[in-house]
């Protein structure tokens, strides 16, 4: 093959970091899910903030093998993005707890969609990551094919509902600070410090509901930790490389993800307006997702014509 014709091959282009961390962040969501039925099936009849701490626990028995064979220092704990991760972190989990308890799961799940809404929010303020309006109207979709989907038709206006609406809040402000603060932190790192503070944190919680457990529960929650883990490790990793928006916007479709493992898994059925609801999250995050356009480069400035230029005097 000649140079010349060599030369008018097209390179292939490069895969961004937003498309992989889009990649990454639809794993985290089946990864979530597949915790979620995990659970499900083991059918543990203990505490949520006793769930949690075995969550975290084991979590913590997985990332310290991870950190030696990859020979990751993980730093000093004292830094305050470990501290206001795990303030939120252990906020938001007290929070869906209280609601857990007091409102329908379909309400809770809903109002914890707040969340990646919050996320894009406090990002575009405090990181300046610019949002079009067609990323508003996709959100707005996608929040009303999660409601139609949840069944909220007859919600009234509950004081309660401000409990894991706070929750969701902070979970969304500690993306943003992850993304802000977290960029050049190792994912190890941030996965163990803050398994250690929830862990320390959820304990007293903990110990004042703890319910005995067989060793095939524990082993459950083992892969409830793994999977979580996962989830965790791919999250950090999607906020290192893309902007909150991806992940935010993504995390949207673990609602009709978990609708359809339920529907695999456990038998249960689908109505139609969960289907459009469906529907909807999925035409919403497209949407939300699409690209902005490029702004075109600046017009080069004509050369002077040449009668302009300055002649030599002689």
């Amino acid at each position: 093959m000649k140079s010349s014709d060599a030369a008018t091959v097209p390179a292939v282009p490069a895969v961004s970091h937003a498309t992989f961390g889009a990649a990454l962040s639809l794993l985290a969501v089946v990864a979530g899910v597949a915790m979620d039925v995990l659970a499900k099936t083991a059918a543990i009849t203990a505490a949520p903030s006793q769930i949690a701490l075995l969550r975290w626990s084991y979590c913590l028995l997985l990332l310290v093998p991870l950190l030696i064979v990859t020979r990751v220092k993980p730093g000093s704990p004292w830094r305050r993005i470990h501290l206001w991760r795990a303030l939120l972190n252990i906020a938001a989990t007290f929070c869906l707890y209280v609601g857990l308890a007091t409102l329908p799961l379909s309400v809770v799940a809903a109002v914890f969609y707040v969340e990646p809404l919050a996320a894009m929010i406090l990002a575009s303020y405090f990181l300046r990551e610019h949002l079009g309006w067609w990323r508003w109207l996709g959100v707005a979709i996608a929040l009303v094919g999660i409601l139609m989907m949840t069944g909220m038709g007859d919600l009234r206006l509950d004081p309660m509902i401000l409990v894991p609406m706070a929750g969701a809040i902070a979970w969304g402000s500690m993306q943003v600070i992850t993304r802000a603060a977290g960029r050049s932190d190792n994912v190890l790192a941030l996965m163990f410090w803050l398994a250690i503070a929830t862990t320390i944190g959820m304990a007293p919680v903990a110990a004042l509901q703890w319910a005995p457990l067989t060793a095939r529960d524990h082993l459950l929650m083992l892969g409830v930790a793994g999977l979580g883990t996962l989830y965790s490790l791919l999250a950090l990793q999607t906020l290192k490389l893309a902007p909150v928006r991806v992940l935010a916007t993504i995390s949207f479709l673990s609602l009709p993800v978990a609708f359809l493992a339920g529907y695999l898994f456990f038998g249960e059925h689908l109505t139609w307006l969960a289907g459009f609801g469906g529907a909807g999250v999925l035409g919403g995050v497209a949407l939300a997702l699409r690209p902005g356009r490029k702004a075109p480069a600046p017009a080069r400035e004509p050369l002077a014509p040449r009668d302009d230029l300055p002649r030599r005097q002689g």
